[in-house]
């Protein structure tokens, strides 16, 4: 046997038991106590009379990872609280509604086959909502990458999609069909191989890592490097790197292994919840609570309680101790090692703190967002399932740079139809439609607004936000001037909302960078090094809600095992 023989056989050796073991541990379950849940679960405001007693584990954020971490956990019979500091609990999950318009915040749609009941990843979904989501299948073209007069449609099975490209790219027939090679190997090969090899302990993982460094060297190239050594069509690579603003990180900065997955995410076409994102984290809520966990909002949790033998054992909340056996975070490392670590435990993990510092580690850009407000009485209007992708120019890496010399010329816009995808949305708003147009956000063009009051910032603040708005508006109508005459609500927010509403450090929605710099930390993982504290959600995995929701279950298990 071959020494690259033997230690693919060594790793997957490994692999398949941690996987035997997650499997026990996802699946063992208590007897359920069947707790009567709240008429409005996710909106359940914080007092210390509602705090279940004798707590084994309290998450702080409400996420798709701490939800997911939570509702595990409740299942196998341990007694949960969930901590959000927003008024409603789901993260980037929730909704929220504006004269008679409902906007999704972050879920704008989801690959996996999460529609196919029996996949994988619809399984770990009914697990933890127990069945309560359905999901509507998008159009067989998700997303449509439009720069200038160049429109090419993304639909799903690669068959169509690698016929369609070497249609437009006849030359390229060879490296279309080899990009998808390594797309697929990357993606469903290496990719869990590696997340389950990060669960090993770090002597274990080195080695492995070792053993396999040869397999596993894509993990150290960003995309625009593999694409390169794919073609030297500028065009084609700007094509295929369309999809690059779900993960923000343009192909010189971002990992090949996390394009990959973007990309196989959404192979097999794309799907949407029916009842909007909130019906997920409704589901998961009420799924905490009759397992008798409970899940409160108004509980900005501003420090994690830790003993002098560095071990966690509670939180701060409004100035209130809540103690429990376990305390998990889910609102990224960041947050956690920077701010809810108190600073005379943080030598622990000081040096953690120091590499989150550096730009190749954190996140290089984040998002803005115009929600648009369509009145449609008369019902004429007839809007796509699928998102639709502007650039600038395919040369992306160009487009960001000349960007960061100029808030106002944008790179990239994204445009997505929530009430053409929810099939109910209809027989709740009626005659309406809700737009949403997505933008990213420099942090150092807004820091300095951070702390103004919400609503009332300062002029400066409002004046940029309108010039941003413009140029975001011309871009929708561009696309659908049909709209124009039929627009009756706007709002817009930047980075610094997201810092507010959803609790992200420096606007960052994804979390930490995913570069390749950001796949070789292998302490991004649930145990920290304060015993009884752990991490769920992005920072554990990727980017996402499927990114977060693995997060999640690695998280459970880790406690759980």
């Amino acid at each position: 046997m071959s020494s690259d023989t033997a230690a693919v056989g060594t790793a997957a050796g490994l692999a398949c038991g941690t996987a035997w073991l997650v499997y026990r541990a996802w699946f063992r379950k208590a007897t359920c106590p069947n707790v009567t849940t709240s008429n409005d679960p996710v909106k359940q405001g914080f007092s210390m009379k509602k705090v279940p007693s004798n707590l084994d584990v309290i998450v702080i954020g409400s996420g798709m990872g701490g939800l997911t971490t939570a509702a595990i956990l409740a299942k196998e019979g341990k007694r949960v609280l969930v901590l959000e500091q927003h008024d409603i609990a789901g993260g980037n999950l929730h909704t929220f509604e504006e004269k008679g318009y409902e906007f999704d915040t972050g879920l704008h749609y989801i690959g996996g086959k999460v529609g196919v009941k029996g996949s994988p990843l619809r399984k770990q979904f009914d697990y933890i909502t127990e069945g309560q989501v359905e999901w509507d299948r998008m159009d067989e073209v998700y997303d449509v990458a439009i720069s200038g007069s160049d429109r090419y449609n993304f639909c799903s099975g690669w068959r169509k999609l690698k016929k369609d490209l070497k249609a437009s790219f006849p030359e390229e027939a060879v490296a279309i069909d080899r990009y998808f090679d390594m797309v697929h190997n990357t993606s469903d090969v290496l990719f869990p191989l590696f997340m389950i090899l990060k669960m090993l302990p770090e002597r274990v993982f080195k080695v492995c890592n070792w053993l396999l460094a040869r397999h596993l060297g894509i993990f150290k190239k960003t995309t625009k490097e593999v694409m390169e050594s794919i073609t030297s069509n500028r065009k084609l690579i700007g094509v295929l790197t369309y999809i690059y603003g779900d993960c923000g990180e343009v192909p010189e900065r971002g990992a090949f292994a996390m394009h990959s997955l973007l990309v196989s995410h959404y192979r097999t076409g794309s799907y949407y919840p029916i009842g909007g994102p909130l019906k997920i984290s409704k589901s998961i809520v009420e799924v905490i609570e009759k397992w008798g966990g409970k899940v409160l909002v108004r509980a900005p949790v501003s420090s994690i309680l830790i003993d002098n033998k560095n071990r966690a054992y509670g939180v701060v909340v409004k100035g209130k101790q809540i103690l429990a056996k376990a305390i998990v975070s889910s609102v990224g490392a960041p947050t956690t090692y920077t701010k809810l670590i108190p600073e005379s435990h943080r030598s622990s993990v000081n040096k953690y703190i120091d590499i989150m510092k550096d730009p190749s580690v954190q996140s290089n850009i984040s998002l803005m967002s115009m929600f648009v407000g369509v009145d449609d009485p008369e019902g004429s209007l007839k809007l796509p399932k699928a998102n639709y992708w502007i650039h600038q120019s395919w040369d992306h890496d160009k487009n960001l740079s000349e960007y960061k010399k100029n808030c106002l010329k944008l790179p990239a816009f994204f445009i997505s139809f929530s009430s053409a995808k929810d099939p109910t949305y209809e027989s709740r708003h009626p005659g309406k439609h809700s737009a949403l147009v997505i933008g990213p956000c420099c942090y150092d063009d807004v820091e300095q607004y951070k702390d103004d009051r919400v609503k009332h910032r300062s002029d400066d603040y409002v004046s940029l936000k309108e010039k941003w708005k413009e140029i975001f508006m011309k871009v929708l109508l561009d696309q659908f001037p049909e709209l124009e005459n039929k627009i009756d609500y706007v709002d817009f927010g930047t980075a610094v909302s997201n810092d507010f509403y959803l609790g992200t450090h420096r606007g960052a929605v994804y979390g930490l960078a995913h570069t390749p710099k950001r796949f070789e930390q292998h302490w991004l993982r649930p145990r920290t090094p304060i015993k009884n504290l752990f991490l769920s959600g992005q920072d554990v995995t990727c980017c996402g809600v499927t990114g977060a929701l693995i997060g999640g279950y690695l998280c459970a298990y880790t406690i759980s095992a």
